[in-house]
């Protein structure tokens, strides 16, 4: 008998190996429709924060942690230019004005 340790290949997972660009997953992800926040991209969005302080502006970016909204004049609801960012932790809700 020998000793030799004996594995059996046909049940370990095949990796195959990952191309640097693969056309057919990001053809898929830029057809998806976006999910979360990433669908009030762009659109007019009301914030309501932990501490129960609303905020209103377009919702101008989205990272891991935090959200940048671009906030609105009061009278004309124009954008004004000046950004502020928001943790995401510290948000209770967001919700979008006109989702059409």
């Amino acid at each position: 008998m020998s000793n030799k340790k004996v594995t059996n290949t046909n049940q370990r997972p095949k990796m195959k190996s990952k191309s640097p660009v693969n056309t057919l997953t990001d053809e898929r992800r830029l057809k998806r429709t976006p999910s979360g926040l990433n669908f009030f991209l762009n659109r007019k969005v009301t914030v309501v924060t932990m501490d129960s302080k609303r905020i209103e502006g377009i919702l101008a970016f989205i990272s891991t942690y935090d959200i940048m909204i671009e906030q609105l004049e009061k009278e004309t609801q124009q954008r004004t230019g000046i950004y502020m960012t928001l943790f995401k932790h510290a948000l209770k809700y967001v919700r979008c004005e006109n989702p059409n």
